[in-house]
């Protein structure tokens, strides 16, 4: 009875148990969720998920030969071409693929850790990867990381199922997640490697030593048979090159260990407490395993099957990214460390729990201690998350007027995978390497422009690198019948008409909808379809914008649909709760350009200046002459970030000049750290600005260093530039208040093959998309050119 009784009460007690570990699994899975959800829109799409977003629009077999010649195998693409089937090309529906993977990656982990050692293992582990920064990055990243770091989980766990139990579902585990992991990073070969070395330790351990080996072997060979097509298909088409620079490996130990400490990858000296005390937490911890271990063969080798885990994959990272001649050699970064970061987190709380074996008080402060490193990580990770209007005022615009006889010419190509995310139509790109003559220009436009009714020509900030004479938008400019351009702070969108039905309907929209309803009469609609006439013959039918949240110096490119025929000037603010405009501007509103249908689309700027505060607005329109708004529409969300300049009397300046650049932007002088320097050094100066007056457009500041001896790198007499809006782009010109001083510090790099000799510092400020520079101007009015030659600096050897 008394056997039977205590036999119950273990049952009963493991039942409490396994209940208290399902609830907090559960609450870990779920804030897991909600931390990879929050704000999961809230970000620009980057070059490589831009690629990503273009990959999975393909058909399976042309991501495949694609993903045979470029550097990642095919799996994570075709997942996210069926995903977006369902998901749509929205920032949250692409992306939350990965989010999923993240989370199935802590429960994974869980599994894992419990499987190693116990159960408060399995759930710390699960915790510390639900809330690393390092891992929330990259499952809220359109790309193949997280997926990958799942399936290695995967394959472990399912590597320690068949060390311990040998079930057939755990074989089918390991074979099924290794296989897919192979197909998703190359990297995971490195799972591979460290399993096989894992096994061999086991050997020992194995009573039906051959049977295991021939099972071993099998599942090893399945694993080559379904890997090795496409290792074939990909060795015969990938290509040799390398973007890699050497890497000292004491400074790659540093980034490994900063990136799984603190998610943070720049930096790394900025975070030495931070990363030092997860160290001291990790050296503690493991330790506390050893010693826990020394009379446990089951612990001793689960240890080793985790430092593997953490030695080897990094050491794999380094060796590819040493450059070579044979196939392809990648940067160095920290997303190809995030396969085995779960093995990091699982080594943590396992020493956390050994810590805490024989008093929970133990482990407390070290907890407490790598608590404190994530919590202060992920204080500013969601608040850096910031949606840009990059190219989605500027795509949304190309889609009104786009007509299936244009063409769409991105000038340059630079960032074509960020472009291609936002416009999903047919476009060409102009390489970037290359410098375009006006011959050149000819040569490539002339076959799209005989094959085309219109041309649309998206400049971008890149341009003027490729083409600085302007060859190309000179070339269409001086053969269309009519030309209409629309701006968006440091990009252009310009149409050129080649036929003279194309110059009639430049500003007709493609797809006319009905003014009652909203709905297109071909298929098209509004984004957000109103209906507020204004009583001087025009009635806003529809409004559009690309993005909410804005930040101080940002503009707002909101979209007005209207129906009617008769012209006028309206007025558009923005306006708070009580309905009090903070910015105003007037439109032009012309029905004359829309054609026989009197609907068309105007485009409203509003700048968030210093005058608008932080809070919610909304927008209001009204006709010119009257006083009350007729409608309130949309939203924004403004943070104001600016930061107020000096007044004149505070600041000292050791080169003062007195120089207009524009109407009413002022350069005052400037502070230069040394004439002396030496190839590779860093040139450091200080410019002073002053606004007269406001200034309604953003400016970038060209910083350049002019030698007299020709650098074949850049193509002509530079050997060192740095350009940036000023103050590293934290007090864009729009932004200014007349009086203030603006304080914009550069570190202009030289080019370690600068020869010596005599060098200029040039410096001045354009306009983003068309490269055009601000006139300067002497205080007596007198043109000076587009530049200001500052003083001569020494190179020496």
């Amino acid at each position: 009875m008394a056997a039977t009784s205590q036999a119950q009460t273990q049952s009963a007690q493991e039942r409490r148990a396994r209940a208290v570990a399902l609830a907090l699994v559960t609450a870990i899975v779920l804030l897991a969720f909600g931390l990879r959800v929050y704000r999961l829109e809230a970000k620009s799409v980057w070059w490589d998920e831009g690629l990503a977003a273009w990959a999975a629009r393909q058909d399976l077999v042309s991501s495949a030969l694609w993903c045979a010649s470029d550097v990642h195998p095919p799996l994570y693409f075709w997942m996210l071409h069926f995903w977006r089937l369902g998901s749509g090309d929205s920032e949250f529906g692409l992306r939350f693929l990965s989010v999923g993977c993240g989370v199935l990656a802590v429960a994974a982990l869980y599994r894992l850790g419990r499987a190693l050692s116990d159960r408060p293992t399995g759930i710390l582990a699960a915790l510390l990867l639900a809330t690393a920064r390092f891992t929330l990055w990259w499952s809220q990243e359109m790309r193949m990381y997280i997926l990958a770091a799942l399936l290695a989980t995967l394959s472990l766990w399912g590597l320690v199922g068949i060390w311990r139990r040998g079930r057939a579902r755990d074989w089918v585990l390991y074979v099924v997640s290794t296989i897919a992991a192979l197909y998703t990073l190359y990297l995971s070969v490195s799972v591979l490697v460290i399993e096989n070395l894992f096994v061999l330790l086991l050997l020992r351990r194995q009573r039906e030593r051959r049977r295991f080996l021939l099972s071993w072997a099998a599942a090893q060979g399945a694993i080559l048979l379904v890997f090795l097509p496409w290792l074939i298909l990909a060795v015969q088409r990938m290509r040799t090159w390398s973007s890699t620079q050497p890497f000292e490996f004491d400074a790659f130990l540093r980034l490994y260990w900063t990136v799984l400490a603190t998610g943070i990858p720049v930096s790394v000296e900025t975070h030495l407490l931070q990363t030092g005390l997860v160290a001291l937490v990790f050296a503690i911890g493991l330790g506390a395993v050893l010693w826990s271990a020394r009379r446990d063969a089951d612990t001793r080798l689960g240890l080793v099957l985790l430092l593997l885990c953490l030695i080897l994959p990094p050491l794999v990272v380094y060796l590819v990214s040493l450059p070579r001649t044979l196939f392809y050699a990648p940067q160095i970064t920290p997303r190809y460390l995030l396969i085995f970061a779960p093995m990091f987190y699982l080594s943590l709380a396992w020493g956390l729990r050994s810590l805490g074996r024989r008093h929970w008080v133990i482990a407390l402060l070290p907890a407490l201690a790598v608590g404190w490193v994530f919590h202060f990580e992920l204080e500013d990770y969601f608040s850096g998350r910031y949606l840009l209007d990059d190219y989605k005022s500027l795509a949304s615009t190309l889609r009104a007027y786009y007509r299936p006889s244009d063409a769409v010419v991105l000038y340059t190509d630079v960032d074509w995978p960020v472009f291609a995310y936002h416009w999903a139509g047919p476009w060409r790109g102009v390489p970037n390497p290359v410098h375009y003559s006006s011959q050149a220009a000819a040569d490539f436009l002339q076959p799209i422009w005989d094959d085309a009714e219109g041309v649309w020509l998206v400049v971008t900030p890149y341009a003027g690198s490729s083409d600085p004479q302007r060859n190309i938008p000179n070339w269409l400019e001086s053969r269309a019948r009519r030309v209409e351009c629309f701006h968006f702070e440091d990009k252009d969108l310009c149409l050129y008409a080649r036929t003279p039905e194309r110059a009639r309907t430049a500003l007709v929209l493609a797809q006319l909808p009905s003014p009652a309803r909203g709905r297109g009469v071909r298929g098209g609609g509004f984004p957000h379809p109103m209906h507020v006439p204004l009583g001087n013959g025009l009635t806003l039918v529809g409004y559009e914008q690309a993005i909410t949240r804005f930040q101080s110096g940002d503009v707002v490119h909101l979209f007005l649909y209207w129906h009617g025929d008769a012209a006028g000037q309206v007025e558009v603010g923005l306006v708070d709760g009580l309905g009090q405009a903070h910015e105003t501007t007037r439109v032009e509103v012309n029905p004359a350009q829309w054609g026989t249908e009197g609907t068309g689309r105007t485009q409203v700027d509003l700048v968030i200046t210093q005058r608008v505060a932080s809070g919610e607005y909304a927008f209001a329109v009204r006709a010119e002459g009257t006083e009350d708004w007729a409608a309130r529409f949309g939203k924004a969300a403004v943070r104001q970030t600016r930061k107020p300049g000096l007044p004149p009397s505070e600041v000292t300046i050791s080169h003062p000049l007195n120089l207009v650049l524009g109407e009413h932007i002022r350069l005052l002088g400037y502070d230069l750290e040394a004439t002396t320097y030496r190839p590779g050094d860093t040139v450091h100066l200080t410019l002073y600005w002053l606004a007269d007056g406001p200034v309604n457009r953003r400016y970038k500041v060209f910083t350049h260093l002019l030698g007299d001896t020709y650098n074949p790198a850049s193509g002509n007499f530079l050997w060192g530039q740095r350009d940036s809006e000023p103050v590293g782009g934290k007090q864009p010109t729009t932004l200014w208040l007349p009086g203030e001083v603006i304080v914009d510090r550069y570190a202009i790099p030289l080019s370690t093959q600068a020869p010596p000799g005599r060098y200029q510092i040039e410096v001045g400020m354009y306009e983003g998309a068309s490269g055009e520079r601000l006139i300067v101007s002497d205080d007596q009015g007198q043109r000076l050119g587009d530049h200001v030659t500052l003083e001569e600096v020494q190179v020496v050897r």
